[in-house]
């Protein structure tokens, strides 16, 4: 799963998470997944999210590697 400062930067600048949902046309509920990091949004939600809080996607959303292979190292034979 993917980490995220989202909760961090939601709250330095004073907004709830039904508030940042419905600037990012999100419910609350997934809001809070993505902050519980139980699920992860899409590229486009992340970029909302990120204007929002006038910084970059990684700044916000932490990129770690995997150890199973990415489906690019898959398809080039990549061990």
């Amino acid at each position: 799963m993917m980490k995220n400062k989202m909760k961090e930067f939601r709250e330095s600048l004073g907004l709830t998470q039904q508030q940042l949902g419905e600037l990012v046309g999100v419910s609350r509920q997934a809001i809070n997944a993505i902050e519980t990091e139980k699920y992860e949004p899409s590229i486009w939600l992340a970029y909302d999210i990120c204007k929002v809080f006038h910084c970059s996607i990684e700044e916000v959303f932490l990129f770690e590697e995997s150890e199973r292979k990415s489906r690019a190292q898959q398809s080039r034979g990549v061990i």
